[in-house]
């Protein structure tokens, strides 16, 4: 009897191992995915000030709040307080006290955050404006993340705008206007900036550089894919999110990779001719291997370490790859990638042309190949004829 009882119990451990063992898989599976949700979330945020004539659902405003709530706030204070404005009266009172909030005449909705002092870090009272900031910046990306936009319009520290955004919504004493984010249904799509510099960064102390680190191979193994069903990410940002891809070509003598912001999925010349373009300037290393190879493949990599020092280092200057301890494969065709990529999509240049300034209609290329040290971009039209991820 009683080795029954130690086989059921037995038994009974092993089925809630098995349960908790699938929960984790789940768990890690949807926080790899999630990942490049958020991040793609967080890199497509802008600033937008021209909304729709189209009111905010409820149900959206209420998810707005939930996600400033859900910021951290010193020793789980939670300082702030929300006034949310739909009445116009109240938008244009707003769009007056501010002169940063002039857009909330026209927007059908702003979200004043506001600092509580009765609710503040009595020891270090300006806390509440860290913990009101990380409120802010919740709510931007909330918006962003269900199709609105919204912008910041700072109020504090300055004592009159302030005193005019309070006499607007009649705040209390202790109730402080930090910002106002005006919101609404974004009435154009716009662009956002790439706002990355390595300047702004030191490693260890104040100027320190980064140190040199090997990366580890990424577990998994490469399985193909179709593009056409299986490619499930937004074709518009797909080159800029999580920092670039590389983009590498050569042989099995040599090869050479850097990181892209640019380029552009779809397809070309009938529609089963699936196509990926890469821009490549034309002093950069990598384009003498782009000009001279058939083949060429993009990867991306969740090691941002990869992408960072793909994109400064050159290769004329020594074996990037061989620096960062990647292993290089070959497909087929002889292209090189990356067994440490998560994604290889491979391409057969099918056209390949150097941008004529002559050819120009806009200012936005002009202006940004005005002073550019590397010289025009050639683009390149590559069909995609493998892809491959983990």
């Amino acid at each position: 009897m009683r080795i029954n009882h130690l086989l059921a119990g037995a038994l009974v451990i092993a089925s809630v191992a098995m349960a908790l063992s699938a929960q984790a898989q789940n768990v890690r599976q949807k926080t790899n995915g999630m990942e490049e949700i958020v991040l793609d979330n967080i890199l497509a945020r802008t600033s937008i000030r021209a909304y729709q004539d189209r009111p905010v659902e409820q149900d959206k405003i209420e998810k707005l709040l939930r996600a400033g709530m859900a910021a951290p706030s010193a020793v789980d204070k939670r300082p702030w307080h929300f006034i949310v404005v739909t009445d116009r009266q109240v938008l244009q009172g707003l769009s007056q006290a501010n002169p940063n909030a002039g857009m909330a005449a026209k927007a059908p909705l702003a979200i004043v955050v506001c600092g509580d002092k009765t609710k503040a870090l009595t020891r270090v009272p300006d806390y509440w404006v860290q913990d009101v900031s990380a409120a802010t910046e919740n709510i931007l990306l909330a918006a962003q993340a269900m199709g609105l936009g919204a912008v910041w319009t700072g109020t504090y520290p300055v004592a009159d705008r302030c005193e005019k955004v309070a006499a607007t919504l009649s705040l209390p004493e202790h109730i402080v206007p930090f910002c106002t984010i005006v919101v609404g249904y974004p009435e154009r799509n716009q662009m956002p900036k790439n706002k990355w510099d390595e300047s702004n960064i030191s490693y260890n102390t104040y100027g320190g550089t980064r140190p040199e680190v090997a990366v580890e191979p990424v577990a998994g193994t490469f399985h193909e894919f179709t593009v056409t069903e299986d490619f499930l990410l937004n074709p518009f940002n797909y080159f800029s999110q999580l920092g670039g891809l590389l983009v590498c070509a050569g042989d099995r003598e040599q090869s050479n990779a850097m990181t892209i912001g640019w380029g552009a999925l779809g397809t070309l010349w009938g529609h089963n001719t699936n196509t990926v373009t890469v821009y490549v300037a034309e002093k950069r290393f990598t384009h003498d291997f782009m000009e001279k190879c058939d083949y060429f493949t993009i990867m991306t990599f969740k090691d941002k370490n990869v992408l960072r020092y793909m994109g400064t280092k050159s290769g004329r200057d020594g074996d990037k790859a061989a620096a960062l301890g990647l292993h290089v494969a070959y497909t087929e065709n002889g292209t090189p990638y990356y067994e440490e990529a998560e994604c290889v999509i491979e391409c057969k240049t099918m056209y390949s042309q150097a941008f004529d300034p002559s050819h120009f209609r806009d200012d936005v290329p002009r202006e940004f190949y005005d002073g550019f040290g590397a010289g025009y971009h050639s683009f390149y039209i590559g069909k995609v004829v493998k892809a491959m991820k983990k």
